[in-house]
């Protein structure tokens, strides 16, 4: 039996974020400022620091998942911390439409109204959950599919990211720690003695 090969790079997950996008006009090309992620050096440092956390936590959780718990909580309570402190004074997280998206390092999926052709390349704003830091990215559209099932939004909008390490990293680190969080959970909801 041949075993299956799996493409992704990346972990993949279900998440309810802050969504907004423009349409890109033919190849103009997108000049995020470091503002635009929260202060480029600043935003830097602090990622740099999120995953040496997550690395040391990773591990942790292995040895200790209740106080690997604790951490992470405690660094989520930072990063919002973070975000309302260093967030563009003209981004209004409001703005911001909560929607479940399918969401990696490397590209995303949502609802949306319109039929977007494939190709389109799209500024993409993310506002994630609870941390309401903000991300922006410039992705193109590979797949638009039609849901006859789901009339207020009838397209599946399939985008994959273009390269913005700083963003892209902040993205996979909330990942990871949604993940976590993830197993935390499960691990609590298991019966006792469920191996």
């Amino acid at each position: 039996m041949e075993k299956k090969l799996e493409r992704r790079s990346y972990y993949r997950i279900n998440d309810t974020v802050g969504l907004t996008y423009t349409v890109l006009n033919g190849d103009e090309s997108v000049q995020i400022s470091p503002s635009a992620n929260l202060g480029l050096s600043l935003t830097s440092l602090l990622a740099e620091i999120d995953h040496e956390f997550n690395k040391i936590t990773n591990i942790l959780w292995h040895e200790n998942p209740v106080v690997a718990e604790a951490l992470g909580l405690l660094n989520k309570k930072m990063s919002i911390i973070a975000a309302h402190s260093l967030q563009d004074e003209g981004q209004n997280i409001d703005s911001y439409d909560d929607m479940m998206v399918n969401i990696s390092g490397c590209g995303m999926s949502f609802d949306c109204i319109e039929n977007l052709a494939k190709g389109t390349r799209l500024q993409l704003s993310l506002a994630l959950k609870p941390s309401n830091i903000i991300l922006h990215l410039v992705g193109q559209v590979i797949a638009c599919d039609q849901q006859p099932t789901k009339q207020e939004k009838p397209f599946a909008v399939r985008v994959i990211f273009e390269e913005n390490n700083t963003a892209q990293e902040k993205l996979i680190q909330h990942i990871v720690q949604k993940q976590c969080a993830q197993i935390g959970e499960n691990n609590q909801n298991k019966p006792q003695g469920y191996a």
